[in-house]
């Protein structure tokens, strides 16, 4: 064997070294944690203290983005218990994370059925509705009629760039498909699906408030 194949074998050799080492390092890091579920770890002290990977729902209006670490809560919606687990959670906020978003949090489990984490991935479902009798934006503010604290279906568009982070005042800004000068602020405290983003035409389920910005229950994409 000349050298240049001999040097070609040992770079070939450590590279399956590091690639065996780090998917070994992976496996005993992610099978240290216990899955479990809500109502199985509600209520039960004999976990205190476990590395546990746990799944739930959000509760609505459980949680403050603005806090630090940040704590809500989450059930079992397949569940008819009323068990709760309190998330303290210090890592990065997933952007689709919000009110009824499924979370799949790793972290230790303490005292009173709550888990401390830095690990969070979140599961928003995508939804796809028809614009069938839906509003236009700029009917929303025509003068000839006041469509205020009444509940509508809106089609309109994303503005590029105007998604915030979960927690925000205003989630976004959407605008008239037909005259995209005619914007919409929105208010919304749940998920935003992967699937939403900048331009991308939508269906809003809400109220347009007094102030003029809209107040939303649901968010689609438009099929």
């Amino acid at each position: 064997m000349n050298s240049r194949a001999r040097n070609r074998l040992i770079a070939i050799s450590v590279v399956l070294a590091i690639v065996a080492a780090s998917a070994l390092i992976f496996f005993l890091y992610t099978g240290s944690a216990l899955s479990i579920t809500v109502d199985k770890l509600y209520d039960s002290p004999e976990y205190i203290g476990e590395s546990v990977q746990i799944r739930g729902t959000v509760v609505a209006g459980s949680w403050d983005r603005q806090t630090n670490p940040m704590t809500f809560r989450i059930f079992d919606d397949s569940s008819d218990s009323n068990a709760e687990i309190t998330i303290i959670y210090s890592g990065l906020t997933p952007a689709n994370f919000g009110d009824g978003t499924e979370a799949i949090i790793t972290g230790r489990v303490e005292a009173n059925n709550v888990v401390v984490s830095g690990e969070m991935t979140t599961v928003c479902p995508s939804r796809y509705e028809t614009n069938v009798d839906t509003l236009a934006v700029s009917e929303l503010f025509d003068g000839d009629s006041d469509m205020t604290d009444i509940p509508v279906r809106v089609s309109a568009r994303v503005v590029a760039g105007s998604i915030t982070p979960p927690g925000s005042t205003i989630r976004l800004v959407v605008h008239d498909i037909a005259d995209p000068s005619i914007e919409m602020s929105v208010r919304y405290s749940k998920g935003i699906p992967d699937t939403i983003d900048d331009g991308v035409p939508v269906i809003l389920t809400g109220k347009l408030t007094a102030n003029g910005v809209f107040d939303a229950s649901d968010i689609a994409n438009i099929e």
